[in-house]
């Protein structure tokens, strides 16, 4: 069973291992011939909320291992696992979106960094509420309530996106989701 320290030093010492599992999401949507299930957990098109996606799957995997490793023992490792996955998005988005500001246009090996940091500052953020949030039942509970919501989101809208044209649209094909794919809505 892994202690505090044990679940601190695996949560750091996994952002690199997370950002590689990560970028390898970006090609499993092809690597496995447009599969559906793999469509959940990878890439399938360039909207922001692909790449939010695959460096949201392997922490929830990350925390998962922990939390059966032993996490369950503290009260605090839901919370914080909640909240450093909702994290992801938010840092990505306002990373992103600022530079852009500036630049004007995607720049990839900034993109890549800033996946990485994203990655990196949802562990910051776990391992600092892991070691110093004092969770009651109820703080647990809404945590439950609110990584489900998360972890559903996740699952459902690379299939049913919502017609959002900022975080969900495709910018090099304007579609969303699963049509926005080359090879399952070619151009006419």
């Amino acid at each position: 069973m892994l202690d505090m320290n044990a679940v601190t030093a695996v949560s750091w010492w996994a952002i690199v291992p997370l950002v590689i599992v990560g970028s390898l999401l970006h090609f499993a949507f092809d690597w496995s011939g447009q599969n559906r299930f793999i469509a959940v957990i990878s890439a399938v098109n360039e909207s922001y909320w692909e790449h939010i996606k695959i460096a949201a799957w392997p922490t929830m995997v990350l925390y998962v291992v922990l939390f059966a490793s032993g996490g369950y023992a503290f009260a605090s490792f839901v919370p914080a696992a909640t909240i450093a996955l909702y994290s992801i998005p938010i840092t990505m988005i306002g990373t992103v979106w600022g530079y852009k500001l500036i630049a004007r246009r995607n720049i990839l090996w900034l993109d890549i960094g800033l996946f990485g940091l994203s990655i990196a500052v949802a562990q910051a953020i776990f391992v600092s509420m892991f070691r110093g949030l004092d969770a009651d039942v109820p703080i647990q509970i809404i945590s439950v309530v609110y990584l489900l919501g998360i972890v559903g989101a996740y699952a459902v809208f690379t299939l049913r996106p919502p017609s959002e044209p900022d975080v969900f649209i495709d910018p090099i094909t304007n579609e969303y989701g699963l049509d926005a794919h080359p090879d399952l809505n070619p151009p006419e």
